[in-house]
This record gives C-alpha cells, structure tokens and sequence, in this order.
C-alpha cells in the first residue's frame, strides 16, 4: 500500500535527513527504512521532487555509483564531507551506513535534520 503523497514526502524526507555527514545510502536501502521495499525508483521520484531541501548526495545508487547529470555537483559535495569518491565515480562500501545502523534509526525517529 502506498502513503498518501504528503505523508510519502515526509517519509522520505525524515529518512534521508537522518543520514550523517559522511556516509550514504542507496536508493533501495533509503525505500526499506521509508517502509517502501522494492521501491527504490519511487524514493528516486520522491527526492527529485523534493531534492532541493534533502541532502540529496548522501543517496546513491546500489552499485554505489552516482547519476551521471549530477555526478559532478555530487562528487563535490560528498567529498567535501569526507567521503572517497574514485575517478569512475563509484563510492566506497565503507562510506554507506548498515542497514540497521541503531544511531541512523534513532535520528530517523526524531526527525533528525
């Protein structure tokens, strides 16, 4: 079942807000702890939608690597909080949070921004 759109957007958002400095999540992992498996493209649709207010480089696809129209811009701002991009553009295993990180669900809980 799909949340009614405001509440959608607000889901993502507290999600993708609660990731930390530094690290990241893919789009699948950010669709599990939004409640939404296997929605991966509708967290995609979501943050285009909303992108500008979210951390939006913190969100990355499964093979760790970034979308080539905004790589660039990306890459940048990854790295200016730490994280190792390589010159193929794909992301360490390292900078992405476990899945059931508890700090990463805390700060999803109280809205963490």
């Amino acid at each position: 079942m799909l949340l009614p759109r405001d509440e959608l957007h607000r889901t993502v958002a507290r999600v993708v807000r609660a990731i930390p400095r530094g690290r990241v999540l893919s789009y699948s992992r950010v669709a599990v702890l939004a409640g939404l498996p296997g929605r991966a493209r509708l967290i995609g649709k979501v943050m285009g939608r909303i992108g500008s207010e979210l951390p939006w480089w913190r969100v990355l696809r499964a093979d760790r690597t970034m979308a080539e129209e905004v790589r660039l811009k990306q890459a940048k701002r990854l790295r200016s909080e730490g994280v190792k991009v390589g010159e193929s553009g794909r992301v360490p295993r390292s900078a992405f949070l476990p899945i059931g990180d508890e700090t990463l669900h805390g700060r999803i809980r109280r809205g963490a921004r």
